[in-house]
């Protein structure tokens, strides 16, 4: 486990820069306040050491921590890290004050108390840290779905018109393929581009809507007179063609074509095809950065390094790029030790640190440098549950449960990601439009938002808003699916339905595949109903009136049948959109729902009957959500709840890029304690069994599948199973 310095870097004045260092400790409950310093770099000294990595290297460390509050808090951090068994991940910010300091050799840092270098060590992982205007968020894969993609451009002409290099693309790609095929098999999928067909920027933000996360691209660059990089793509007769970054051509423009990608690559890895060499020799006469110019390039800026952070605020999380002309050898020996660790464990600063560790003898071996705001460090995930290092045990039951019909699957505002997107969007696109006056970390949360712009403007307003961006969100999402701008929300979701149900791997189809009588809704959208309609199923809709008006009172909602797999409830208990009365949105919207639901039955008899003799499935909730903390204590204070720690239950599933597989563990634990007897009545006999599992609620589902698949009739005792197409109930 890691915990996290960040270091950063912001010009105040002309001639020096404030530093500011923010250490985290996940297994800490304390806060450790910022350390403030001044930082003064001394650019014709470094300048004098280019030849001299190690020089260059102590000098520059020497520099950034000659403030001797900044060095104690080094110091502290590391005795820290050491006490708990703990490692440290160091992210160098460099603020949009100094945008000139990227072309510092920072990758030559030492540790300022061994001299040990920074940049090969895995006990101390170091990246330079990059925000941006982007609020896509991206959502990583389990390892077993990743997608990679290999683009050469080997100009005709390169040579005799630019007196660059020839690229080999056939040796270029057989090299990167090996390098990215693990030797167990467990490979991700590999397409190429540059081989067979000229690499045209048309063709490769084509390979790109195929939504590869790993790319390697491999071209010559240069930055002209301005710093502006310019890349040697190929037209279709296969000669060099200029993609630069000025913008007074859009369509030649790759950052902003990349910009207008429904979803970039997680990782991009720009390597430089200079085989004339190692090292950048510094011309005084070329370039002369100067800490006075913000729009200076420091020497060892290669085009690369300079594209890297244009590409971060277009949107991709993690570059890897070359700062100078690094050797051919370098790369060989290094680019395939990175692969095959990053296929190891999915992080990628360790794996970098790992495979310029490889080539430490090497001159050159510093000059990978990566640029990321990955929270993580992490470009995939295992699915699984806290604490089994084996064979999740609990299968068994759950699937006994699920074929018994014993099941009650509860869905988050979030299960339905990959379709409308996350609350969160939701909330910052409100907060966004709204101008939205609160903290940056309060622009996230839905129920604080929603309530600003109540009062502000007025209900209306609110619901006219949510409306509006979730009909943008899935336009964004599945606009091959629902092609008509022009529709409303309600026809929108219809025609997603009809599609998506047709798709084996979509997790609103394989919900629907569940033995299941009673489902439970706390989003607002009707997918789940509209679904359960296209594979056949009958479901009744059950909406909550939790809001007293001049004509009733709060009351459950009225059923009089019998529910069954194949005419299931659907209990959506914070309402839906096309009943605004019935809506929970607002912060306001949750203390008034508690306190009418202890005062008036709000649940239907026929699911509270059935919530404390069934395992409780949660899917697609955020922990520390208003509607996970409301819907639990809505359920905890039903009759019968104590019956709840007879079951296994599978909780919240826990973002991959968010938290570690060790959060989910604590996020067990924090689950235990809620539904323990500390907080709910009753149950100071025993606690449920609560299993949080790290991924999507898709890769659930899909695994549940597979477990169900794999179970052997024998396995499950004789009860009655309505028998249907549709394979598991």
């Amino acid at each position: 486990m890691y915990a996290e310095l960040e270091i950063g870097l912001h010009r105040f004045q002309i001639d020096s820069l404030n530093i500011e260092l923010r250490y985290t400790n996940p297994q800490s409950v304390t806060v450790v306040a910022p350390q403030r310093g001044e930082v003064i770099l001394d650019l014709d000294e470094l300048r004098s050491l280019q030849l001299r990595p190690m020089d260059y290297g102590r000098a520059l460390t020497q520099q950034l921590f000659a403030d001797e509050s900044v060095r104690s808090m080094w110091g502290k951090a590391k005795v820290d890290v050491g006490a708990g068994g703990q490692y440290l991940r160091v992210r160098l910010w460099i603020g949009a004050s100094a945008p000139d300091l990227h072309g510092l050799r920072w990758e030559l840092l030492q540790d300022p108390e061994s001299g040990d270098s920074l940049a090969t060590s895995e006990k101390i992982l170091f990246s330079r840290f990059i925000t941006g205007p982007d609020w896509r968020r991206l959502s990583l894969r389990p390892k077993a779905r990743l997608k990679a993609l290999i683009a050469v451009s080997a100009p005709h002409d390169i040579h005799s018109k630019y007196q660059l290099a020839p690229i080999d693309a056939a040796s270029e790609v057989e090299r990167i393929r090996r390098s990215l095929e693990a030797r167990n098999g467990d490979s991700p999928f590999i397409d190429t581009l540059g081989h067979e067909q000229p690499m045209t920027l048309d063709r490769l933000i084509g390979a790109l809507r195929a939504q590869p996360d790993i790319v390697y691209l491999v071209c010559h660059g240069r930055l002209d007179r301005k710093g502006i990089p310019r890349l040697y793509f190929q037209d279709e007769q296969g000669n060099a063609e200029v993609v630069s970054l000025s913008g007074t051509r859009p369509e030649r423009d790759l950052v902003r074509r990349i910009r207008d990608l429904r979803e970039p690559p997680r990782l991009m890895v720009l390597a430089s095809c200079e085989s004339a060499g190692m090292g950048d020799h510094f011309d005084s006469s070329t370039q002369q950065g100067r800490l006075s110019d913000p729009n200076s390039t420091i020497r060892g800026h290669s085009a690369h390094a300079a594209l890297a952070p244009r590409l971060a605020e277009a949107g991709v999380p993690a570059i890897i790029a070359m700062q100078g002309k690094v050797s051919m050898e370098t790369i060989e020996a290094a680019m395939p030790e990175f692969f095959s660790q990053l296929l190891h464990d999915g992080q990628i600063d360790r794996a970098l640190a790992a495979a310029r560790g490889k080539v430490r003898g090497r001159p050159d071996h510093w000059m990978p440098a990566l640029y990321s705001r990955l929270k993580s460090g992490r470009i995939w995930y295992e699915p699984g549950f806290a604490g089994e290092s084996r064979e999740f045990e609990k299968w068994k039951t759950i699937c006994r449960r699920v074929r018994k019909g014993q099941v009650i699957p509860i869905l988050g505002p979030d299960f339905g990601e990959h379709v409308l997107g996350r609350s969160e969007e939701l909330a910052r696109r409100l907060a966004r439009e709204e101008n939205f006056p609160l903290a940056e970390h309060d622009r996230s949360d839905l129920a604080r938002v929603a309530q600003y712009v109540r009062i502000s403007q007025d209900d209306d307003h609110l619901q006219d808003g949510v409306v509006d961006h979730l009909r943008r969100q899935l336009l964004d999402r599945n606009g091959r699916f629902v092609n008509g701008a022009h529709k409303e929300l309600p026809e929108l979701l219809h025609r997603l339905s009809q599609e998506r149900s047709r798709i084996e791997d979509d997790p609103y189809r394989l919900l629907t595949r569940l033995n299941a009588s009673i489902y439970i809704n706390a989003g607002v959208d009707t997918l789940l109903i509209k679904t359960l309609k296209a594979v056949g199923r009958d479901p009744t809709p059950l909406i909550c009136r939790w809001r007293p008006s001049s004509e009733n009172h709060p009351c459950e909602p009225a059923y009089d049948g019998r529910p069954a797999p194949e005419h299931p409830i659907v209990y959506q208990v914070f309402g839906v959109l096309a009943q605004p009365e019935s809506l929970v949105l607002a912060e306001d919207d949750f203390f008034d729902f508690l306190i009418h639901s202890s005062r008036y039955r709000l649940i239907p008899k026929v699911v509270r009957g059935s919530l404390a003799s069934n395992s409780l499935v949660f899917l697609g909730f955020a922990l520390n959500s208003w509607t996970f903390r409301v819907l639990f204590r809505l359920i905890m204070t039903q009759e019968g709840s104590p019956g709840l720690r007879r079951f296994s239950h599978v909780g919240v599933q826990v973002d991959p890029e968010e938290y570690s597989l060790a959060d989910v563990e604590r996020a067990r634990r924090y689950l235990e304690r809620y539904f323990g007897k500390d907080r709910c009545a009753g149950l100071s006999r025993g606690e449920p069994g609560i299993d949080i599992y790290w991924g999507t609620p898709g890769d659930f589902l899909a695994e549940l599948g597979n477990q169900l698949d794999r179970t052997e009739t024998s396995e499950l005792p004789a009860v009655t199973v309505a028998e249907t197409s549709n394979g598991w109930y």
